[in-house]
C-alpha cells in the first residue's frame, strides 16, 4: 500500500472510522449514587445514536482507502458528496446522544438522588465522528464543492447524475453486427453449341 497518496483529509476520516470502531466497545455510560459507582454500555445499546452512526463512519473510512487504492473508480459516484453526508449524519446523531439523553432512565435515576454520566467511551467516539466529517469537509472542499451546493438541489441532482453517466461510460460495447453472408458465385455459362458443317459447294 502507497501511503503516499493519502491526503490530511483521508487520513481524517480513516483516523475517525478507526477511533470510533475501538471506541464504540468502551463504556458509554456512568452511574453513580446509593453509595456506589458503575460504568457500562457501548454503541450497540443506542440503535439509532450508537449503532448507525459506528456503521456510517467506519464504512467512510473504507470507502476512503478503496477510493485512494484506485479499487473504487472516483468517477462512479460524488463520493466526497455522499462521505460527507455520511459523517455529518454520523456525527449529528452522536452529537443528540452525547448532549441531551446519555441514557434511557436518565431523569428516574437522578429523581432518585442518582447521577448519569458520559462515558469514555461516549466521548471518544462523538470525537472521532467530529474527525471524520472534519476529514470529509476538507476532502468536499478539495473535490471543489462548497456548503452552498448541499442546498442547491439542481446540482446535486447534477452531482448523481455525472455518477450514473461514469457507469454508463463503463458499459461494454456493443457486440459487432452480424454481416449477411456471401452470396453463392454465380454457376459457369453452358457451352455454346457446336457450329453448323459447312454446305457443299455447288
Amino acid at each position: 500500500m502507497d501511503f503516499s497518496k493519502f491526503k490530511t483529509s483521508d487520513w481524517l476520516m480513516i483516523g475517525g472510522g478507526i477511533g470510533i470502531f475501538i471506541f464504540g466497545f468502551f463504556n458509554w455510560v456512568t452511574v453513580s449514587g446509593f453509595g456506589f459507582s458503575s460504568s457500562g454500555g457501548n454503541v450497540f445499546d443506542f440503535f439509532f445514536t450508537g449503532t448507525i452512526p459506528w456503521f456510517l463512519v467506519i464504512a467512510s473510512a473504507v470507502i476512503t482507502v478503496l477510493l485512494v487504492q484506485g479499487i473504487l473508480k472516483a468517477d462512479q459516484a460524488p463520493w466526497p458528496l455522499i462521505l460527507l453526508v455520511a459523517t455529518g449524519l454520523a456525527a449529528l446523531l452522536l452529537l443528540l446522544r452525547i448532549i441531551f439523553n446519555p441514557i434511557d432512565g436518565k431523569d428516574a435515576i437522578e429523581s432518585a438522588g442518582g447521577d448519569v454520566g458520559r462515558g469514555i467511551g461516549m466521548i471518544l467516539s462523538v470525537l472521532a465522528g467530529l474527525v471524520a466529517t472534519a476529514g470529509a469537509y476538507l476532502n468536499f472542499q478539495a473535490s471543489g464543492g462548497t456548503l452552498k451546493d448541499l442546498t442547491d438541489v439542481d446540482k446535486l441532482k447534477s452531482s448523481f447524475a455525472k455518477g450514473d453517466g461514469a457507469k454508463g461510460d463503463d458499459a461494454p460495447p456493443p457486440p459487432p453486427s452480424m454481416d449477411p453472408p456471401p452470396a453463392p458465385p454465380a454457376p459457369p455459362a453452358p457451352p455454346a453449341p457446336p457450329a453448323p458443317p459447312a454446305s457443299p459447294a455447288t
